[in-house]
Protein backbone atom coordinates (compact mmCIF):
# COMPACT_ATOMS: atom_id res chain seq x y z
CA UNK A 1 0.00 0.00 0.00
CA UNK A 2 1.42 3.71 -1.08
CA UNK A 3 0.94 6.87 0.36
CA UNK A 4 -2.01 7.49 -2.17
CA UNK A 5 -4.10 4.51 -0.61
CA UNK A 6 -3.13 5.71 2.70
CA UNK A 7 -4.25 9.54 1.56
CA UNK A 8 -7.54 7.71 -0.31
CA UNK A 9 -9.16 5.84 2.91
CA UNK A 10 -8.64 9.15 4.64
CA UNK A 11 -10.26 11.06 1.93
CA UNK A 12 -13.04 8.86 1.89
CA UNK A 13 -13.52 9.30 6.05
CA UNK A 14 -13.77 12.89 4.81
CA UNK A 15 -16.43 12.51 2.55
CA UNK A 16 -18.56 10.06 4.56
CA UNK A 17 -18.00 12.55 7.11
CA UNK A 18 -19.35 15.14 5.50
CA UNK A 19 -22.74 13.03 4.33
CA UNK A 20 -22.82 12.46 8.25
CA UNK A 21 -23.12 15.88 8.89
CA UNK A 22 -19.83 15.89 11.46
CA UNK A 23 -18.21 18.47 13.08
CA UNK A 24 -16.39 21.11 10.41
CA UNK A 25 -12.86 20.45 12.38
CA UNK A 26 -13.22 16.96 12.32
CA UNK A 27 -13.84 16.75 8.76
CA UNK A 28 -11.07 19.50 7.90
CA UNK A 29 -8.42 17.13 9.94
CA UNK A 30 -9.14 14.36 7.92
CA UNK A 31 -8.98 16.76 4.61
CA UNK A 32 -5.74 18.15 5.40
CA UNK A 33 -4.02 15.01 6.73
CA UNK A 34 -5.13 13.12 3.19
CA UNK A 35 -3.37 16.32 1.53
CA UNK A 36 -0.41 16.18 3.33
CA UNK A 37 0.07 12.14 2.23
CA UNK A 38 -0.64 12.59 -0.80
CA UNK A 39 2.43 15.51 -1.00
CA UNK A 40 4.93 12.87 1.22
CA UNK A 41 7.79 12.19 -0.24
CA UNK A 42 9.02 9.30 1.79
CA UNK A 43 6.82 6.10 2.22
CA UNK A 44 4.57 6.22 5.18
CA UNK A 45 5.42 2.71 6.09
CA UNK A 46 8.82 4.46 7.08
CA UNK A 47 6.98 6.68 10.33
CA UNK A 48 4.72 3.74 11.30
CA UNK A 49 8.02 1.88 11.66
CA UNK A 50 9.71 4.85 13.25
CA UNK A 51 6.36 6.11 15.32
CA UNK A 52 6.68 9.31 14.24
CA UNK A 53 3.61 9.69 11.99
CA UNK A 54 2.56 12.92 14.19
CA UNK A 55 6.07 14.54 12.67
CA UNK A 56 3.75 15.05 9.57
CA UNK A 57 2.31 17.95 9.76
CA UNK A 58 -1.32 17.67 9.60
CA UNK A 59 -1.37 14.19 11.16
CA UNK A 60 -2.69 14.28 14.57
CA UNK A 61 -2.88 11.26 17.21
CA UNK A 62 -5.96 10.39 16.44
CA UNK A 63 -5.47 9.41 12.47
CA UNK A 64 -2.27 8.76 13.34
CA UNK A 65 -4.17 5.86 15.20
CA UNK A 66 -5.80 5.14 12.18
CA UNK A 67 -2.85 4.79 9.68
CA UNK A 68 -1.35 2.71 11.91
CA UNK A 69 -4.59 0.25 11.59
CA UNK A 70 -4.37 0.80 7.96
CA UNK A 71 -1.41 -0.81 7.30
CA UNK A 72 -2.26 -3.40 9.40
CA UNK A 73 -5.70 -4.93 7.97
CA UNK A 74 -6.31 -2.18 5.16
CA UNK A 75 -9.02 0.01 6.85
CA UNK A 76 -9.43 1.18 10.36
CA UNK A 77 -12.65 1.19 12.82
CA UNK A 78 -13.77 5.01 11.90
CA UNK A 79 -13.91 4.02 8.56
CA UNK A 80 -15.50 0.54 8.58
CA UNK A 81 -18.09 2.30 11.78
CA UNK A 82 -18.88 5.45 9.39
CA UNK A 83 -19.90 2.58 6.70
CA UNK A 84 -22.08 0.20 8.97
CA UNK A 85 -23.81 3.35 10.00
CA UNK A 86 -24.86 4.70 6.62
CA UNK A 87 -24.08 2.24 3.86
CA UNK A 88 -21.60 0.54 2.16
CA UNK A 89 -22.97 1.44 -1.45
CA UNK A 90 -21.85 5.33 -1.02
CA UNK A 91 -18.22 4.37 -1.78
CA UNK A 92 -19.72 3.41 -5.19
CA UNK A 93 -21.61 6.62 -5.63
CA UNK A 94 -17.94 8.62 -4.67
CA UNK A 95 -17.33 7.32 -8.47
CA UNK A 96 -20.06 9.05 -10.17
CA UNK A 97 -18.57 12.92 -12.29
CA UNK A 98 -19.46 16.02 -10.86
CA UNK A 99 -21.24 14.37 -7.64
CA UNK A 100 -19.10 16.20 -4.67
CA UNK A 101 -19.85 15.69 -1.11
CA UNK A 102 -22.30 18.33 -0.64
CA UNK A 103 -24.65 17.26 -3.64
CA UNK A 104 -24.37 13.44 -2.41
CA UNK A 105 -25.10 14.89 1.39
CA UNK A 106 -28.44 16.68 -0.61
CA UNK A 107 -29.39 13.45 -2.04
CA UNK A 108 -28.87 11.66 1.24
CA UNK A 109 -30.81 13.67 3.23
CA UNK A 110 -33.74 14.67 0.76
CA UNK A 111 -34.34 11.22 -0.89
CA UNK A 112 -32.72 8.53 1.17
CA UNK A 113 -30.24 7.79 -1.76
CA UNK A 114 -26.91 5.81 -0.48
CA UNK A 115 -26.13 3.12 -3.18
CA UNK A 116 -26.18 2.88 -7.12
CA UNK A 117 -29.27 1.20 -7.05
CA UNK A 118 -31.32 4.23 -5.29
CA UNK A 119 -29.68 6.68 -6.94
CA UNK A 120 -30.89 5.31 -10.31
CA UNK A 121 -34.41 4.73 -9.20
CA UNK A 122 -34.63 8.21 -7.87
CA UNK A 123 -32.85 9.38 -11.94
CA UNK A 124 -35.12 7.67 -13.62
CA UNK A 125 -38.38 8.84 -11.70
CA UNK A 126 -37.20 12.65 -12.36
CA UNK A 127 -36.55 12.83 -8.50
CA UNK A 128 -33.13 14.52 -8.86
CA UNK A 129 -34.38 17.33 -10.95
CA UNK A 130 -36.50 18.89 -8.56
CA UNK A 131 -34.12 19.10 -5.78
CA UNK A 132 -32.28 22.41 -5.68
CA UNK A 133 -29.23 22.65 -6.99
CA UNK A 134 -29.55 19.61 -9.28
CA UNK A 135 -32.04 20.49 -12.32
CA UNK A 136 -32.45 17.70 -15.40
CA UNK A 137 -29.14 18.10 -17.39
CA UNK A 138 -27.49 17.14 -13.47
CA UNK A 139 -30.23 14.17 -13.63
CA UNK A 140 -29.41 13.07 -16.78
CA UNK A 141 -25.56 12.99 -16.26
CA UNK A 142 -26.06 11.02 -13.14
CA UNK A 143 -27.75 8.31 -15.45
CA UNK A 144 -25.25 8.09 -17.83
CA UNK A 145 -22.73 7.95 -14.74
CA UNK A 146 -24.54 4.99 -12.90
CA UNK A 147 -24.81 3.47 -16.58
CA UNK A 148 -20.67 3.54 -17.33
CA UNK A 149 -19.93 1.88 -13.58
CA UNK A 150 -22.46 -0.61 -14.14
CA UNK A 151 -20.60 -1.64 -17.80
CA UNK A 152 -17.26 -1.42 -15.31
CA UNK A 153 -17.92 -2.93 -12.34
CA UNK A 154 -16.28 -5.57 -11.40
CA UNK A 155 -13.20 -4.28 -12.90
CA UNK A 156 -10.29 -2.69 -11.55
CA UNK A 157 -7.71 0.13 -13.56
CA UNK A 158 -4.14 -2.02 -14.06
CA UNK A 159 -2.29 0.54 -11.96
CA UNK A 160 -4.18 -0.23 -8.39
CA UNK A 161 -4.30 -3.89 -9.43
CA UNK A 162 -1.26 -3.78 -9.69
CA UNK A 163 -0.18 -1.98 -6.42
CA UNK A 164 -2.39 -4.31 -4.68
CA UNK A 165 -0.55 -7.63 -6.52
CA UNK A 166 3.02 -6.38 -5.74
CA UNK A 167 2.27 -6.06 -2.31
CA UNK A 168 0.86 -9.57 -1.58
CA UNK A 169 3.63 -11.07 -4.04
CA UNK A 170 6.35 -8.92 -2.01
CA UNK A 171 4.93 -10.42 1.20
CA UNK A 172 5.02 -13.78 0.01
CA UNK A 173 7.91 -13.96 -1.53
CA UNK A 174 9.49 -13.28 2.21
CA UNK A 175 9.37 -16.75 3.45
CA UNK A 176 12.03 -19.34 3.20
CA UNK A 177 9.16 -22.11 1.39
CA UNK A 178 8.13 -19.68 -1.40
CA UNK A 179 10.87 -20.67 -4.48
CA UNK A 180 9.15 -18.82 -6.32
CA UNK A 181 6.41 -16.55 -7.38
CA UNK A 182 4.74 -14.70 -10.23
CA UNK A 183 1.57 -12.33 -10.91
CA UNK A 184 0.14 -14.03 -13.74
CA UNK A 185 -3.74 -13.46 -15.56
CA UNK A 186 -4.70 -10.09 -16.97
CA UNK A 187 -2.21 -8.13 -14.83
CA UNK A 188 0.87 -9.30 -16.54
CA UNK A 189 -0.93 -8.98 -20.29
CA UNK A 190 -0.76 -5.43 -18.99
CA UNK A 191 -4.92 -5.07 -19.69
CA UNK A 192 -6.17 -1.64 -18.60
CA UNK A 193 -8.38 -3.37 -16.47
CA UNK A 194 -8.45 -6.34 -14.50
CA UNK A 195 -11.02 -8.73 -12.83
CA UNK A 196 -9.69 -10.95 -10.32
CA UNK A 197 -5.77 -10.83 -9.49
CA UNK A 198 -3.87 -14.12 -9.78
CA UNK A 199 -0.59 -15.13 -8.25
CA UNK A 200 1.04 -18.86 -8.71
CA UNK A 201 3.92 -19.80 -6.10
CA UNK A 202 6.23 -22.44 -6.92
CA UNK A 203 7.04 -24.62 -4.04
CA UNK A 204 8.19 -28.55 -2.83
CA UNK A 205 6.92 -27.72 0.66
CA UNK A 206 3.54 -28.29 2.31
CA UNK A 207 1.06 -25.72 1.08
CA UNK A 208 -0.75 -25.13 4.46
CA UNK A 209 1.06 -22.92 6.26
CA UNK A 210 1.55 -20.44 2.96
CA UNK A 211 -1.99 -20.51 1.96
CA UNK A 212 -2.64 -19.67 5.71
CA UNK A 213 0.01 -16.78 5.82
CA UNK A 214 -1.78 -15.17 2.63
CA UNK A 215 -5.24 -15.35 4.09
CA UNK A 216 -3.45 -13.24 6.95
CA UNK A 217 -2.04 -10.29 5.03
CA UNK A 218 -2.73 -6.93 5.48
CA UNK A 219 -5.97 -5.93 3.79
CA UNK A 220 -7.41 -9.02 3.26
CA UNK A 221 -11.59 -8.85 4.54
CA UNK A 222 -13.11 -12.21 3.64
CA UNK A 223 -12.06 -15.94 2.94
CA UNK A 224 -13.57 -16.73 -0.08
CA UNK A 225 -11.89 -20.47 -0.59
CA UNK A 226 -8.90 -22.10 1.51
CA UNK A 227 -7.83 -25.08 0.38
CA UNK A 228 -3.89 -26.94 -0.47
CA UNK A 229 -4.11 -25.83 -4.22
CA UNK A 230 -6.00 -23.04 -4.40
CA UNK A 231 -7.11 -19.95 -1.74
CA UNK A 232 -9.06 -16.45 -3.00
CA UNK A 233 -9.52 -14.24 -0.85
CA UNK A 234 -11.71 -10.59 -1.02
CA UNK A 235 -9.54 -7.78 0.29
CA UNK A 236 -11.03 -4.43 1.72
CA UNK A 237 -10.65 -2.74 -2.23
CA UNK A 238 -13.22 -5.19 -3.00
CA UNK A 239 -10.88 -7.59 -5.11
CA UNK A 240 -10.48 -11.00 -5.31
CA UNK A 241 -6.98 -12.75 -5.43
CA UNK A 242 -6.66 -16.15 -5.60
CA UNK A 243 -3.25 -17.85 -5.21
CA UNK A 244 -2.09 -21.08 -6.26
CA UNK A 245 0.40 -23.66 -5.10
CA UNK A 246 2.74 -25.50 -8.01
CA UNK A 247 4.80 -27.66 -8.21
CA UNK A 248 8.37 -26.13 -9.75
CA UNK A 249 8.49 -28.46 -12.33
CA UNK A 250 5.18 -27.35 -13.35
CA UNK A 251 5.21 -23.52 -13.08
CA UNK A 252 6.16 -22.79 -16.90
CA UNK A 253 2.90 -24.59 -17.82
CA UNK A 254 1.04 -23.35 -14.93
CA UNK A 255 2.26 -19.96 -15.24
CA UNK A 256 1.66 -19.98 -19.01
CA UNK A 257 -2.10 -21.58 -18.42
CA UNK A 258 -3.06 -18.45 -15.37
CA UNK A 259 -1.90 -15.86 -17.93
CA UNK A 260 -3.74 -16.51 -20.30
CA UNK A 261 -5.30 -15.16 -22.47
CA UNK A 262 -8.63 -17.96 -23.10
CA UNK A 263 -8.58 -17.05 -27.01
CA UNK A 264 -5.02 -17.83 -27.17
CA UNK A 265 -5.15 -20.96 -25.33
CA UNK A 266 -8.31 -22.09 -27.07
CA UNK A 267 -5.92 -21.20 -30.73
CA UNK A 268 -2.36 -22.66 -29.03
CA UNK A 269 -4.96 -26.05 -28.40
CA UNK A 270 -5.89 -26.61 -31.89
CA UNK A 271 -2.26 -25.81 -33.35
CA UNK A 272 -0.76 -28.54 -30.20
CA UNK A 273 -3.70 -31.13 -31.65
CA UNK A 274 -2.80 -31.08 -35.52
CA UNK A 275 0.84 -31.64 -33.89
CA UNK A 276 -0.43 -35.33 -32.05
CA UNK A 277 -0.43 -32.90 -28.69
CA UNK A 278 -2.16 -32.03 -26.04
CA UNK A 279 -1.85 -28.93 -23.83
CA UNK A 280 -3.15 -27.91 -20.26
CA UNK A 281 -1.59 -25.98 -17.03
CA UNK A 282 -0.06 -28.96 -15.98
CA UNK A 283 2.34 -29.16 -19.53
CA UNK A 284 2.47 -30.11 -23.00
CA UNK A 285 2.18 -34.18 -23.60
CA UNK A 286 2.03 -36.46 -26.42
CA UNK A 287 -1.83 -37.48 -26.73
CA UNK A 288 -0.19 -41.13 -26.97
CA UNK A 289 1.05 -40.73 -23.42
CA UNK A 290 -0.97 -37.95 -21.49
CA UNK A 291 1.09 -39.04 -18.37
CA UNK A 292 4.44 -37.61 -18.97
CA UNK A 293 4.76 -33.96 -19.54
CA UNK A 294 7.40 -33.23 -22.69
CA UNK A 295 7.38 -28.91 -21.52
CA UNK A 296 6.34 -27.73 -18.20
CA UNK A 297 9.11 -26.15 -16.32
CA UNK A 298 9.20 -22.53 -18.46
CA UNK A 299 7.01 -21.00 -21.03
CA UNK A 300 10.10 -20.90 -23.56
CA UNK A 301 9.88 -24.89 -22.94
CA UNK A 302 6.29 -25.01 -24.23
CA UNK A 303 6.16 -22.67 -27.03
CA UNK A 304 9.36 -24.86 -27.95
CA UNK A 305 7.51 -28.33 -27.82
CA UNK A 306 4.80 -26.61 -30.30
CA UNK A 307 7.96 -25.71 -32.32
CA UNK A 308 7.33 -21.76 -31.71
CA UNK A 309 9.26 -18.94 -30.50
CA UNK A 310 8.61 -17.61 -27.56
CA UNK A 311 5.42 -14.93 -27.63
CA UNK A 312 5.54 -12.54 -24.75
CA UNK A 313 2.21 -11.95 -22.53
CA UNK A 314 1.69 -8.61 -23.73
CA UNK A 315 0.45 -10.20 -27.09
CA UNK A 316 -1.20 -13.10 -26.33
CA UNK A 317 -4.76 -11.74 -27.33
CA UNK A 318 -5.82 -15.31 -29.80
CA UNK A 319 -5.88 -12.61 -32.59
CA UNK A 320 -2.91 -13.23 -35.57
CA UNK A 321 0.26 -14.11 -32.59
CA UNK A 322 0.14 -17.16 -33.51
CA UNK A 323 0.63 -17.48 -37.10
CA UNK A 324 2.82 -14.55 -36.52
CA UNK A 325 5.19 -16.58 -34.53
CA UNK A 326 5.00 -19.94 -37.00
CA UNK A 327 6.21 -17.05 -39.62
CA UNK A 328 8.91 -16.14 -37.82
CA UNK A 329 7.44 -12.46 -38.04
CA UNK A 330 6.21 -11.34 -34.34
CA UNK A 331 7.41 -8.39 -33.55
CA UNK A 332 10.46 -6.87 -31.74
CA UNK A 333 8.64 -5.37 -28.64
CA UNK A 334 9.45 -2.30 -27.07
CA UNK A 335 12.04 -2.40 -24.08
CA UNK A 336 12.42 0.13 -21.09
CA UNK A 337 15.79 0.43 -21.90
CA UNK A 338 14.63 1.44 -25.33
CA UNK A 339 12.82 4.50 -24.00
CA UNK A 340 15.21 7.49 -23.79
CA UNK A 341 13.20 10.35 -22.76
CA UNK A 342 10.20 10.97 -20.90
CA UNK A 343 8.31 13.85 -22.88
CA UNK A 344 5.40 15.05 -20.84
CA UNK A 345 5.92 16.39 -17.64
CA UNK A 346 4.70 19.42 -15.18
CA UNK A 347 6.98 21.28 -12.27
CA UNK A 348 6.37 23.90 -9.84
CA UNK A 349 5.71 26.52 -12.16
CA UNK A 350 2.08 25.09 -12.85
CA UNK A 351 0.62 22.03 -11.41
CA UNK A 352 3.97 19.90 -10.49
CA UNK A 353 5.45 20.15 -6.87
CA UNK A 354 9.24 19.74 -8.30
CA UNK A 355 11.22 22.09 -10.05
CA UNK A 356 12.78 21.87 -13.61
CA UNK A 357 16.03 20.59 -12.25
CA UNK A 358 14.78 18.37 -9.74
CA UNK A 359 12.65 16.53 -12.29
CA UNK A 360 15.35 16.50 -14.72
CA UNK A 361 18.29 15.13 -12.18
CA UNK A 362 15.16 12.24 -11.17
CA UNK A 363 15.07 11.46 -15.08
CA UNK A 364 18.52 11.05 -15.80
CA UNK A 365 18.69 8.13 -12.32
CA UNK A 366 16.63 6.47 -14.44
CA UNK A 367 18.55 6.11 -17.69
CA UNK A 368 16.98 9.30 -19.56
CA UNK A 369 19.18 11.24 -22.08
CA UNK A 370 16.19 13.82 -22.22
CA UNK A 371 12.96 15.34 -20.80
CA UNK A 372 10.91 17.56 -22.18
CA UNK A 373 9.16 20.08 -19.80
CA UNK A 374 5.73 20.76 -20.58
CA UNK A 375 3.77 22.90 -18.40
CA UNK A 376 -0.10 23.86 -18.49
CA UNK A 377 -1.15 27.29 -20.82
CA UNK A 378 -3.39 29.49 -19.77
CA UNK A 379 -6.75 28.74 -20.04
CA UNK A 380 -6.38 25.86 -17.25
CA UNK A 381 -6.40 28.30 -14.34
CA UNK A 382 -6.76 25.50 -11.76
CA UNK A 383 -3.87 24.37 -12.63
CA UNK A 384 -1.48 27.42 -12.70
CA UNK A 385 -1.40 27.38 -16.06
CA UNK A 386 1.28 29.89 -17.94
CA UNK A 387 0.72 32.93 -19.75
CA UNK A 388 2.69 34.35 -22.71
CA UNK A 389 4.51 36.70 -20.22
CA UNK A 390 5.20 33.71 -18.01
CA UNK A 391 6.32 31.10 -20.48
CA UNK A 392 8.76 33.41 -21.82
CA UNK A 393 10.44 33.53 -19.02
CA UNK A 394 9.93 29.81 -18.27
CA UNK A 395 11.67 28.71 -21.45
CA UNK A 396 14.81 30.85 -20.66
CA UNK A 397 14.57 28.93 -17.28
CA UNK A 398 14.57 25.66 -18.84
CA UNK A 399 17.62 26.66 -21.08
CA UNK A 400 18.98 27.57 -17.84
CA UNK A 401 18.83 24.40 -16.04
CA UNK A 402 19.90 22.75 -19.40
CA UNK A 403 23.35 24.57 -18.33
CA UNK A 404 23.44 22.88 -14.74
CA UNK A 405 23.21 19.32 -15.95
CA UNK A 406 25.95 16.90 -17.29
CA UNK A 407 25.32 14.90 -20.36
CA UNK A 408 21.37 15.66 -20.38
CA UNK A 409 19.03 17.75 -22.40
CA UNK A 410 16.01 19.29 -21.17
CA UNK A 411 13.51 20.21 -24.39
CA UNK A 412 12.01 23.47 -23.61
CA UNK A 413 7.63 22.83 -24.04
CA UNK A 414 4.39 23.55 -23.43
CA UNK A 415 1.36 21.28 -22.83
CA UNK A 416 -1.11 23.83 -24.88
CA UNK A 417 -5.00 23.88 -24.75
CA UNK A 418 -7.03 23.07 -28.16
CA UNK A 419 -9.58 25.71 -27.40
CA UNK A 420 -13.13 24.84 -28.43
CA UNK A 421 -12.59 26.71 -31.84
CA UNK A 422 -9.43 24.23 -32.66
CA UNK A 423 -6.84 27.68 -31.98
CA UNK A 424 -4.22 26.58 -29.79
CA UNK A 425 -3.66 28.25 -25.96
CA UNK A 426 -0.88 30.32 -27.04
CA UNK A 427 0.94 32.81 -28.60
CA UNK A 428 2.24 31.11 -31.91
CA UNK A 429 5.43 32.49 -32.02
CA UNK A 430 6.07 31.39 -28.55
CA UNK A 431 4.85 27.66 -29.39
CA UNK A 432 7.35 27.56 -32.01
CA UNK A 433 10.15 29.40 -29.66
CA UNK A 434 9.61 26.18 -27.48
CA UNK A 435 11.15 22.46 -28.80
CA UNK A 436 8.42 20.05 -27.90
CA UNK A 437 4.20 21.38 -27.98
CA UNK A 438 1.82 18.51 -26.36
CA UNK A 439 -1.53 19.55 -27.52
CA UNK A 440 -4.60 18.85 -25.26
CA UNK A 441 -8.12 18.71 -25.30
CA UNK A 442 -9.38 19.40 -21.29
CA UNK A 443 -11.99 22.24 -21.71
CA UNK A 444 -15.24 21.46 -22.95
CA UNK A 445 -15.23 17.77 -23.61
CA UNK A 446 -18.90 17.13 -24.55
CA UNK A 447 -19.05 18.40 -28.07
CA UNK A 448 -20.36 16.33 -31.62
CA UNK A 449 -18.36 14.08 -32.85
CA UNK A 450 -18.20 15.77 -35.97
CA UNK A 451 -17.12 19.19 -33.89
CA UNK A 452 -14.46 17.36 -32.36
CA UNK A 453 -13.22 16.22 -35.01
CA UNK A 454 -13.11 19.43 -36.80
CA UNK A 455 -11.36 21.03 -33.42
CA UNK A 456 -8.37 18.24 -33.50
CA UNK A 457 -7.78 18.50 -36.86
CA UNK A 458 -7.16 22.22 -37.08
CA UNK A 459 -4.81 21.63 -34.02
CA UNK A 460 -2.85 18.73 -36.03
CA UNK A 461 -2.79 21.26 -39.16
CA UNK A 462 -0.98 24.70 -37.73
CA UNK A 463 2.58 22.98 -37.92
CA UNK A 464 2.88 23.77 -34.25
CA UNK A 465 1.83 20.91 -32.51
CA UNK A 466 4.42 17.92 -31.97
CA UNK A 467 2.37 15.21 -30.57
CA UNK A 468 -1.51 15.20 -29.33
CA UNK A 469 -1.73 14.62 -25.39
CA UNK A 470 -3.78 12.14 -23.77
CA UNK A 471 -5.44 11.46 -27.05
CA UNK A 472 -9.15 10.49 -25.80
CA UNK A 473 -9.19 12.55 -22.66
CA UNK A 474 -10.79 9.24 -20.77
CA UNK A 475 -9.97 8.74 -17.37
CA UNK A 476 -9.34 5.39 -16.58
CA UNK A 477 -12.43 4.08 -14.10
CA UNK A 478 -13.66 7.08 -14.55
CA UNK A 479 -15.21 9.02 -17.73
CA UNK A 480 -14.99 7.75 -21.12
CA UNK A 481 -13.25 9.96 -23.25
CA UNK A 482 -14.78 12.45 -25.88
CA UNK A 483 -14.82 10.92 -30.13
CA UNK A 484 -13.94 11.80 -33.21
CA UNK A 485 -12.94 10.63 -36.46
CA UNK A 486 -9.53 8.68 -35.65
CA UNK A 487 -9.57 7.47 -39.34
CA UNK A 488 -9.52 11.74 -40.40
CA UNK A 489 -6.94 12.72 -37.43
CA UNK A 490 -4.79 9.99 -38.24
CA UNK A 491 -4.40 10.60 -41.82
CA UNK A 492 -3.92 14.22 -41.24
CA UNK A 493 -1.47 13.89 -38.03
CA UNK A 494 0.47 11.30 -40.56
CA UNK A 495 0.65 13.92 -43.29
CA UNK A 496 1.42 16.84 -40.76
CA UNK A 497 4.27 14.81 -38.34
CA UNK A 498 2.24 15.06 -35.72
CA UNK A 499 2.79 12.29 -33.16
CA UNK A 500 0.11 11.21 -30.84
CA UNK A 501 0.86 9.89 -27.46
CA UNK A 502 0.16 6.92 -25.37
CA UNK A 503 0.16 8.56 -21.58
CA UNK A 504 1.22 6.41 -19.05
CA UNK A 505 -0.55 8.37 -15.85
CA UNK A 506 -1.77 5.77 -13.53
CA UNK A 507 -5.53 7.81 -14.17
CA UNK A 508 -5.42 7.82 -17.73
CA UNK A 509 -3.41 4.94 -19.97
CA UNK A 510 -4.65 6.97 -22.83
CA UNK A 511 -4.05 5.92 -25.94
CA UNK A 512 -4.93 2.39 -24.95
CA UNK A 513 -3.30 -0.38 -27.08
CA UNK A 514 -5.88 -0.81 -29.38
CA UNK A 515 -5.90 2.69 -30.12
CA UNK A 516 -2.26 2.87 -30.66
CA UNK A 517 -2.34 0.39 -32.80
CA UNK A 518 -4.65 1.86 -35.03
CA UNK A 519 -2.68 4.87 -35.07
CA UNK A 520 0.87 3.28 -36.19
CA UNK A 521 -1.40 1.24 -39.11
CA UNK A 522 -2.06 4.67 -40.34
CA UNK A 523 2.06 5.46 -40.35
CA UNK A 524 1.08 7.93 -37.50
CA UNK A 525 4.20 7.96 -35.02
CA UNK A 526 4.09 7.27 -31.19
CA UNK A 527 5.34 8.95 -28.00
CA UNK A 528 5.19 8.03 -24.38
CA UNK A 529 4.75 10.47 -21.45
CA UNK A 530 4.72 9.65 -18.08
CA UNK A 531 2.26 12.88 -17.12
CA UNK A 532 4.20 13.32 -14.24
CA UNK A 533 3.96 15.72 -11.64
CA UNK A 534 6.27 14.90 -9.25
CA UNK A 535 9.67 13.34 -9.58
CA UNK A 536 7.86 10.68 -8.32
CA UNK A 537 5.42 10.43 -11.27
CA UNK A 538 8.46 9.64 -13.69
CA UNK A 539 8.21 6.23 -12.48
CA UNK A 540 4.77 5.39 -14.23
CA UNK A 541 6.23 5.34 -17.47
CA UNK A 542 6.01 1.12 -17.47
CA UNK A 543 2.62 1.93 -17.71
CA UNK A 544 2.59 3.27 -20.97
CA UNK A 545 5.12 1.01 -22.25
CA UNK A 546 3.00 -1.88 -20.97
CA UNK A 547 0.16 -0.18 -23.66
CA UNK A 548 3.20 0.00 -26.00
CA UNK A 549 4.34 -3.38 -25.80
CA UNK A 550 0.14 -4.61 -26.22
CA UNK A 551 -0.04 -2.68 -28.96
CA UNK A 552 2.81 -4.62 -30.98
CA UNK A 553 5.26 -1.32 -30.96
CA UNK A 554 8.84 -1.88 -31.87
CA UNK A 555 11.74 0.97 -31.89
CA UNK A 556 10.49 2.60 -35.07
CA UNK A 557 7.43 3.51 -33.97
CA UNK A 558 8.18 5.55 -30.56
CA UNK A 559 9.85 8.79 -31.41
CA UNK A 560 10.85 8.37 -27.44
CA UNK A 561 13.63 5.80 -28.78
CA UNK A 562 15.10 8.98 -30.98
CA UNK A 563 17.97 11.21 -29.99
CA UNK A 564 16.91 14.69 -28.79
CA UNK A 565 18.48 16.05 -31.96
CA UNK A 566 16.66 13.19 -34.08
CA UNK A 567 13.23 13.45 -32.09
CA UNK A 568 12.63 17.08 -33.08
CA UNK A 569 13.27 16.34 -36.82
CA UNK A 570 10.48 13.81 -36.92
CA UNK A 571 8.05 16.62 -35.81
CA UNK A 572 6.97 20.07 -37.09
CA UNK A 573 8.77 20.45 -40.08
CA UNK A 574 8.04 23.72 -40.76
CA UNK A 575 9.10 24.82 -36.93
CA UNK A 576 12.24 22.45 -37.02
CA UNK A 577 13.53 21.86 -40.61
Amino acid sequence: MDNAYYSSILNEISSLLKIKGANKYKIRAYDTASNALRGLLEPIEKFIKDDSLTSIEGVGKSIAEDLVEISKTGTCKTRTELLDELDPGLLDLFKIQGLGPKRLKTLYDDLNISNLETLKKAAEDHKIQELKGFGKKIEETILAEVERISLNSGRTPLPAALQLAQSFRDALAKRDDVEQIQIAGSIRRQKETIGDIDLLVASTSDPKPIMDAFTKLPGVSDILVHGDKKTSVRTVQDIQVDLRVIDPQLFGSALHYFTGSKEHHVKLRTLAKKKGLKISEYGVFKVSDPSTPIASLTEEDLYEALNLPFIPPELRKGHDEINLAQESNLPTLLEQQDILGDLHMHTTESDGENSILEMAQRAKELGYKYIAITDHSQVLTVANGLNPRRLAAHIEAIKEANEQIEDFTILSGLEVDILKDGSLDMDEDLLRACDWVVGSVHISQKMSKEAMTERILKAVESGLVSTLGHPTGRILGGRGGYEYDMERVFIACAKNQVAVEINGSTGRLDFNAEHAAIARAAGVKITLGSDAHSTHGLSVMPFALGQARRAGLEKADVLNCLSAKDLLKAVRPSVHH
